[in-house]
């Protein structure tokens, strides 16, 4: 059943939310679906390939998110990259919660092969904004006091919307992705 790998991911995504990885075996993931835990096997080698699979998922689409916003926009000058870097990277975090939590806050549980690519991966996307800071700076027009610190606060500040984002609540995802990209780029103060 193709189905069963989906399910598998979306009830482990809900019970490590819910009860945190630790406290999740894989035969309750396995009850939850349905299924015996040694039918778990025929997908998942260990409950670790789960949380990589989730993991691997996130950022990848993260990335690709950020790779069609790219596209959209077109050749465009580093201030409007910047605003929307940071757009998407908001909208991401808002619309995916739950695994954006997950993959943050459980990195440390991956065997060190998978946190070593995770953390490549994220590495890619610190760079494309490193790279956008830096064009920025370039323009001679903006100056930050340090520029891996400036990145760091950009990227901390975007995650941070996955742990309080309410989609009940009064703003948009659109609306907070504006206001953060306003914040954004007043952290590149006038250049000298």
């Amino acid at each position: 059943m193709e189905e069963t790998p989906a399910e598998i991911r979306r009830v482990a995504l809900e019970m490590f939310a819910t009860r945190g990885y630790d406290a999740t075996s894989v035969r309750d993931i396995a009850a939850a679906v349905g299924i015996r835990g040694a039918t778990m096997y025929h997908h998942f080698a260990a409950k670790e390939e789960i949380l990589w699979d989730l993991t691997q998922t996130a950022i990848l689409r993260l990335a690709n998110s950020w790779a069609a916003a790219k596209e959209k926009l077109g050749p465009a000058d580093p201030i409007s990259r910047l605003s929307a870097f940071v757009r998407t990277d908001v909208a991401f975090h808002a619309e995916h919660r739950t695994e954006a939590v997950i993959v943050n806050a459980q990195l440390h549980r991956l065997s060190p092969e998978h946190r070593a690519r995770a953390v490549e991966m994220r590495r890619a996307l610190e760079l494309e904004l490193t790279t956008i800071v830096t064009d920025c700076l370039t323009t001679g027009q903006h100056a930050v006091p340090d520029v891996r610190v400036t990145v760091f606060a950009i990227l901390q500040m975007t995650i941070a919307v996955s742990g309080w984002y309410d989609p009940t609540g009064p703003l948009s995802v659109e609306q907070i992705a504006g206001i953060y990209q306003d914040l954004a780029v007043k952290m590149l103060a006038p250049g000298p």
